[in-house]
């Protein structure tokens, strides 16, 4: 029988989804629209190409997953007459087929197969215009490249989807054939002029795109930085447009690309954003990108915290030292006090892990220690008796017999079997010297190089927006912030299907799209696993999912942290959790922070 209160739960959930998608795509407009606004809106060409098939709808995904505001793709029309996502006018780069898309039917092109930008053949698809539009509706811009001429048949998509709000065309039209053959349309959909600045008429054209279209944005190339016109440009647009740069290549930006930036960021998009006002960027490294712009908006937040004592005063680590690897700065802090602290960091000859134990959904007490803190413990100690040589599945089991044992011990296996939300749970992110590996299990976070791994879970999102959703509403029915401080409906709300949702750890159903791996004393799907190798690199930051983004330094990571509690305590609009901070807590969750440099 159907649980009629769990139906709700999740028709609730998903109206919650659907409100909170729409919530920010009313965000990302409010920001195109506004050119005094500072924030950078970030472009990802193509979608999140280096990591899926380039105009997929898996790499519009990747995309929005990272942040992005908008995601650029192309357009094409096949034989018969219809609009689908791809960059060539051939099928031969990007597919498993050959020739013209011109001269093949969509029937034809979706029996065929996407190319990864290493030519090798994947099992996705190509995907229509209407779908992408669709798949992204409420989620993200998308920037249509190619369609200025497919117009009148995009317009018609875009009312049939209901999205006229969430794209942008684009063209080097001039400005009043643009107004006479479109101008019906420019009232719901944003029109983006492009210009080339080493053109001899380029300000000519852009005033005359001011004065007949008003764009909210234009799209500006130059291909060095001999030419003076950007600074023209900076200023005649200084509050009534937007300045959007393409990072892709150097002749895009005047040298000022995304290879630019992997050396020197500040001279890549730093000199694009401050010295010639860009604040729409396109790239195809959004993730870097995005990265540098957290960085950058943290850097005028220094001040968020004058005194930095607190991070050896209130440090509750106890030095652990390893010859094959110096901790360079480490920091950990329970959110109420160090009895109750449930995260963990473990330093041995050739290991190095933070483990984090999740907050317990019951009442189960043993030696007045909590399941997330004794879970956490296990782990550690499991660790502590590693071989050098251990590999991950090796590692995995050992932790989960470890856990089993306990639960065997202290006659809770039956019992912890039946009820999964009472299980001894934690997360974890495990460095092998030997294997010169991290190991991800559940939402800990590890950093090195240019790869960062939140691992945040899918259904935490869900959840996390749902409890905004729930406060969203107390706010409006009279409720104040300090009411819901000292009582959160939000966590009230979701706190039963938190109890529920602990069936989806570990679950061994390969096709269960919300599982999720944990140490739980359960045996732990490897395919969840996430193992990098770290390969010449020597710096690796690990830490807990108390850092709601981890950065390169302690101090960056914490002054993020600061930055959130004091503006957004309740972590439910400039950061979504789904806990916020209790009053006589100093945080909404333990954290921990480890960075280490390899000794090879």
């Amino acid at each position: 029988m159907i649980n009629r209160k769990l139906v709700v739960f999740v028709s609730f959930c998903i109206l919650s989804i659907s409100s909170f998608a729409q919530t920010r795509l009313d965000s990302i407009r409010n920001k195109l629209f506004a050119p005094e606004n500072k924030n950078v809106l970030v472009a990802s060409h193509r979608g999140d190409w280096r990591n899926a098939c380039e105009n997929s709808i898996e790499a519009i995904d990747n995309a929005v997953k990272m942040g992005v505001d908008i995601v650029e793709v192309d357009l094409a029309r096949t034989k018969d007459g219809h609009l689908i996502l791809m960059h060539d006018s051939k099928l031969d780069r990007t597919t498993t087929g050959k020739g013209l898309v011109a001269d093949h039917t969509l029937a034809e092109i979706k029996a065929l197969q996407l190319r990864n930008g290493c030519h090798i053949k994947t099992i996705y698809k190509v995907p229509t215009l209407e779908e992408a539009l669709l798949f992204a509706k409420g989620r993200v811009m998308l920037n249509l490249d190619k369609a200025f001429d497919y117009f009148d048949q995009v317009y018609t998509l875009l009312e049939k989807t209901g999205t006229t709000d969430m794209v942008i065309m684009k063209s080097d039209a001039p400005a009043d054939y643009v107004k006479k053959n479109y101008g019906k349309y420019l009232k719901k959909v944003v029109f983006m002029p492009k210009i080339n600045l080493d053109d001899k008429n380029a300000m000519q054209r852009l005033d005359d795109y001011l004065q007949i279209i008003n764009p909210v944005a234009v799209e500006f190339k130059f291909a060095s930085d001999l030419n003076r016109l950007p600074y023209d440009v900076k200023n005649a647009m200084k509050g009534r447009a937007r300045i959007w740069y393409n990072t892709l290549w150097n002749t895009h930006a005047g040298g000022h690309d995304d290879d630019c930036s992997l050396v020197d960021p500040d001279e890549g998009y730093g000199y694009l954003i401050d010295s010639l006002g860009a604040s729409i960027l396109q790239t195809d490294r959004p993730a870097y990108l995005i990265n540098y712009l957290k960085k950058k908006e943290l850097k005028k937040k220094w001040e968020c915290i004058e005194n930095w004592d607190y991070l050896s005063v209130e440090n509750e680590w106890t030095m652990q030292t390893s010859p094959n690897f110096d901790v360079e700065e480490v920091f950990l802090k329970g959110k109420h006090t160090p009895a109750t602290n449930e995260d963990g960091i473990i330093v041995t000859p050739y290991f190095a892990a933070v483990i984090d134990g999740a907050t317990a959904k019951s009442e189960l007490e043993i030696d007045g220690k909590k399941t997330g803190r004794i879970a956490m413990e296990l782990v550690i100690e499991a660790i502590h008796d590693f071989p050098k040589d251990i590999d991950a599945n090796e590692a995995l089991k050992r932790i989960t017999e470890k856990i089993h044992s306990f639960y065997v011990q202290h006659r809770l296996l039956e019992e912890l079997e039946k009820t999964p939300g009472s299980r001894f749970t934690a997360n974890g992110v495990i460095y092998s010297y030997e294997k010169n590996e991290i190991w991800q299990i559940g939402d800990c976070q590890c950093l090195f190089g240019n790869t960062y791994s939140s691992n945040e879970k899918e259904i935490d999102a869900i959840m996390a927006n749902a409890r905004a959703v729930v406060n969203e509403i107390a706010l409006l029915n009279g409720a104040t912030p300090d009411d819901l401080l000292s009582n959160d409906p939000g966590r009230n709300f979701i706190y039963r299907f938190l109890q529920q949702q602990a069936i989806l750890q570990n679950n061994p159903d390969k096709n269960q799209p919300y599982s999720f791996p944990v140490f739980d004393g359960f045996p732990i799907n490897m395919h969840q696993v996430r193992i990098f190798s770290i390969g010449n690199h020597t710096q690796i930051v690990l830490s807990s999912d108390g850092y709601p983004c981890l950065f390169p330094t302690l101090r960056e990571s914490e002054c993020y942290l600061m930055n959130i509690l004091e503006n957004d305590p309740l972590c439910m609009r400039q950061y979504k959790s789904t806990k916020g901070i209790k009053k006589g807590n100093c945080s909404f969750d333990d954290r921990a922070y480890l960075k280490i440099r390899i000794n090879r």
